[in-house]
């Protein structure tokens, strides 16, 4: 007790001794032109690990830290950082795009390249610096504190436990990938569990919520990306074959054209197209290590800034927002479906930024709209159904606000309509032009589906997912994936209590922003329509659909466990101290199994005890990588193509010289995406199309095709090699084989 006090004292005198700093202009630009310098230094003379750490930092970070300084926006150190943090990948966007159109009429050919990337950014951001320094907007204070201090906060046990999260959630996918070991893997997702038990229990100080929601972010979606060398899900093969073009040729041509409808649109995104060149040609890295290393970085800034909109626009304590963002990081999507999807995963984060700046009053005026018309076209450039959803949103929510504005017979208000008409025009006229039209013609394509599916809509099968969420029918499935059924069930109930709650308060004491309610109200909506409505649910992937809606209606889940234990307590007449712990042990009892059933984390430790034990006898050869349902060995990890899928792809990529290629859609990606053969050379076979006669053309089998009995050749699209007659009659000859994979070539 005695040793306690001590230390309490001294660091107490250590506090005495902070001072703080005042940066002059003079100061901080000599330093930022030092940083912008030194960093040019390391990317030309590749220097290993420098050229990445600096890189990632001047590119993410220097952009948005110039234009806020010059700008003069905001407080709010947490709201200044997520717009930093937007800007620069804004900026990431947009001076390439003008470089791509701007230079080759100068004689530069390919401006997506080092010098000019290089070069163009340098002038760029010292052009800023200068300008900031002129107009006195690098006048900066910075606190200084004592060694001793800076050790002790270093130390403290809050800090280590978001260090030791992070270094969990980096070896874990490492283990599991050199050794087929998912022990750190579990360990990773028990840890985060138990922060998130510390949280409730109000053990962690509320300063720690944004560095924790940072950390967990990253940590489970590398988790998912660094368990394999190779990328998982078909989007992301195709969004590394369109990088890789651009990475290529050095420029990006929105010409381009895809004769498969499905990734027609890819082209026009400046997400996969231009974003993740920037990193790869100035880091020096490979694209795939951009989509596994980089992206999962850019995107913890999203569950961030859905812990600024809880905060801000609810009557939420700072604890319950934490736990209604970890609420939405525990959905599988997060993790399992958006890390395949990059991107989504940029948009979403303009997405976001974009609410954050509607919804904050001290962010209007020309400021406010000059970030807006920003954010919403890099949302626009980085996927066109994430701003579609945006402007169904936007909708609502004008035509909401106006009916609370005549209701209480107000004036104008924030120019919304404005906001949404923009919306409209960027979100269409951007892919109208950049993608011929593609998107357009998808979205009407849409419409016609839905009109001409209302007479048999309720004998249309509805979504996969929706079936396991709302359905009894769990014929075969085992106990654990059962209880995450009952509990993802829970949390929906909760949800719906907790709107309604919302709702019905809004008569009292409102619990939300008019603004955020209204959004919410949207989504419950738009889940609506996609439940009742199954040729919808067929077009429009409604994981999204739900993903989207739990970016407003995840604060619900805790008003629907608050507002059930308010009501039992009144009818027990419980004090309200006790109320306050019951309402802490109800969020503790639906959202930490929540987490582990969502995570698999349950599934992993009950059904394969083998695959976290140190001396485990199970054989993970490459022959055994998959289970015999065609799962991956771990549920915690990813399922991508093995190693000899992608030795294949990349043979047969230097081998056509543009000829066709068939394969079926499941493996058809991956030639794409590692041997860089153009969608418009791949022809997708299976059904009757297996007759048909070919000439001059090569036929590939990957691994789960050389073992059919993988996976069936119905609803999967895999087909066997026994399934093709041409092959058993001897009309094609095999020209290639690794012992798992095989190409045949027809003359």
């Amino acid at each position: 007790m005695i040793g306690c006090k001590a230390r309490g004292a001294a660091l107490s005198k250590a506090l005495e001794c902070t001072t703080m700093v005042n940066l002059n202009s003079n100061a901080t630009c000599a330093l930022t032109l030092s940083f912008i310098a030194l960093t040019d230094i390391f990317i030309i003379l590749n220097i290993p690990i420098l050229r990445q750490v600096f890189g990632f930092a001047l590119l993410t970070i220097m952009p948005g830290f110039l234009i806020i300084q010059i700008l003069r926006l905001g407080e709010n150190w947490l709201e200044k950082t997520l717009i930093l943090i937007g800007l620069s990948i804004s900026f990431l966007l947009f001076v390439p795009l003008l470089m791509d159109f701007a230079y080759p009429p100068l004689g530069i050919l390919h401006p997506i390249s080092l010098l000019p990337l290089i070069l163009t950014f340098t002038v760029i951001l010292a052009v800023l610096s200068l300008f900031a320094y002129r107009s006195g907007a690098l006048d900066i204070q910075i606190t200084l504190n004592p060694v001793n201090t800076m050790i002790d906060r270093i130390q403290s046990p809050p800090l280590l436990a978001a260090g030791l999260i992070l270094v969990i959630g980096i070896l874990g996918p490492l283990f599991a990938r050199c050794d087929f070991n998912s022990i750190f893997l579990v360990l990773s997702m028990l840890s985060i569990a138990a922060v998130a038990i510390l949280i409730i229990s109000r053990r962690v100080p509320e300063r720690y919520y944004p560095l924790y929601i940072l950390v967990i972010s990253v940590a489970l979606q590398y988790n998912r990306t660094l368990s394999s060398l190779n990328l998982g899900g078909l989007d992301s093969y195709y969004e590394l074959y369109f990088a890789n073009l651009v990475r290529s040729t050095g420029f990006w041509d929105p010409s381009y054209t895809v004769l498969y409808s499905a990734i027609k649109d890819y082209t026009a995104m400046l997400s996969v197209t231009i974003l993740p060149n920037v990193y790869s040609i100035l880091l020096n890295v490979d694209n795939v290590w951009v989509f596994k290393i980089v992206w999962p970085i850019i995107f913890a800034f999203v569950p961030l800034g859905l812990y600024q909109i809880y905060k801000t626009q609810t009557k939420l304590s700072n604890t319950s927002a934490f736990l209604a963002t970890f609420f939405f990081m525990s959905f599988f999507v997060f993790y399992m479906v958006l890390p395949v999807c990059t991107r989504q995963e940029i948009a979403l984060l303009f997405f976001v930024l974009t609410v954050m700046v509607i919804m904050n009053k001290g962010l209007q005026g020309p400021k406010g709209s000059a970030l807006l018309i920003l954010f919403i076209s890099s949302m626009a450039v980085s996927h066109y159904a994430t701003s579609y959803i945006f402007v169904f949103y936007l909708g609502l929510l004008v035509i909401g606000c106006a009916l609370i504005r005549s209701k209480n017979r107000q004036g104008r208000g924030q120019p919304l309509t404005t906001i949404f008409v923009l919306a409209v025009v960027i979100s269409f006229a951007w892919y109208i032009f950049a993608s011929g039209g593609a998107a357009y013609e998808a979205l009407i394509g849409v419409g016609n589906q839905v009109a001409g599916s209302l007479s048999t809509m309720y004998s249309t099968p509805v979504n996969p997912y929706l079936t396991n969420a709302t359905s009894v029918n769990l014929v075969g499935a085992s106990f654990t994936q059962q209880l995450s059924h009952y509990w993802q069930l829970l949390t929906e109930v909760l949800i719906v209590t907790g709107l309604a709650f919302a709702t019905w308060q809004r008569r009292k004491t409102s619990k939300m922003s008019p603004q955020l309610h209204l959004l919410s109200l949207a989504s419950f909506v738009m889940l609506f329509i996609v439940i009742v409505l199954p040729p919808i649910s067929a077009s429009f992937n409604t994981e999204r659909a739900y993903v989207y809606a739990l970016l407003f209606l995840a604060p619900c889940c805790v008003f629907g466990a608050e507002a059930i234990v308010d009501f039992t307590s009144d009818r027990l007449h419980l004090k309200a101290g006790t109320a306050i712990k019951l309402v802490s042990v109800a969020l503790l009892v639906v959202l930490v199994p929540f987490f582990l059933l969502s995570t698999y984390t349950i599934s992993e430790i009950a059904e394969r005890p083998s695959n976290y034990a140190f001396l485990s006898s199970a054989n993970h050869g490459d022959l055994s990588i998959l289970y015999p349902n065609n799962t991956v060995w771990s549920y915690l990890a990813e399922i991508t193509p093995p190693n000899p899928d992608v030795y294949e792809s990349r043979w047969l990529g230097g081998a056509t010289d543009g000829s066709l290629v068939y394969s079926d859609w499941i493996t058809a990606p991956q030639l794409s995406g590692y041997g860089n053969i153009s969608p418009n050379s791949v022809i997708f076979f299976g059904g009757a199309n297996l007759y048909w006669p070919i000439h001059h053309a090569y036929v590939y089998f990957g691994f789960t095709n050389h073992h059919g009995n993988l996976a069936p050749s119905g609803s999967s699209g895999t087909v066997p090699i026994a399934s093709v007659p041409a092959l058993t009659t001897g009309k094609a000859d095999r020209i290639y084989s690794n012992g798992l994979d095989e190409v045949y070539y027809y003359p």
